[in-house]
């Protein structure tokens, strides 16, 4: 199997400030520390750990969101810490997420066709006309199992399942190799738990 994101010897250390008035003093908090792992093109891995054992902070490492102390991450054989201009473009494209809270990331202003298709209209909105984004926005919204009827919808209408789904067509509507679910469905009901991870 091929590669697709490798992780060697990752290390996230945070600064925390230990008193002093005038010379102020620091400790580490080391919320990553030497991890390494791969994951092949087309399976699934899974990082299990209890709270606060850096599985938020490691995400946010693969993102790009926060910045390696130590160590490499590759993705598809490239660096991604020396990613810049178009290549970063292309890597923000082809990694995206889910985070635990998905009604915090949708904005209460716009309607659901409009949160789902922004992905699509700022990669390829030169390439496609605005009927085939909306169109591609439907079909996306259909596979997470909300139909054309919630296309004019805003947030503050959906349940907390339906926000979930809303996040994962946003996630997923560029196609992306890979997709980083951070506890995707830790804030939803027992009931609705299955259909999500379905």
């Amino acid at each position: 199997m091929e590669t697709l994101l490798e992780l060697r010897n990752v290390v996230k250390h945070f600064p925390v400030p230990a008193g002093g008035v005038i010379r102020r003093r620091y400790k580490t908090c080391k919320a990553v520390d030497d991890v390494s792992f791969s994951v092949e093109k087309g399976t699934c891995f899974g990082i299990a750990g209890e709270s606060g054992s850096g599985k938020t902070t490691l995400a946010k490492l693969i993102l790009l969101l926060e910045k390696l102390t130590r160590g490499s991450i590759l993705y598809e054989g490239k660096d991604v810490s020396s990613l810049a201009g178009q290549d970063l473009m292309w890597y923000r494209s082809s990694v995206q997420t889910i985070f635990q809270d998905a009604a915090s990331s949708l904005s209460p202003r716009m309607r659901l066709r409009d949160i789902v298709s922004e992905p699509l209209e700022v990669q390829k909105g030169k390439a496609l006309s605005k009927n085939a984004i909306y169109a591609r926005t439907e079909e996306i919204l259909g596979k997470v199992g909300l139909g054309p009827d919630n296309l004019r919808k805003y947030p503050h209408e959906l349940s907390g399942g339906q926000k979930q789904r809303v996040a994962i067509a946003y996630a997923i509507i560029l196609e992306p190799s890979l997709v980083i679910l951070d506890e995707p469905v830790s804030a939803l009901d027992v009931s609705i738990r299955a259909q999500i991870l379905t």
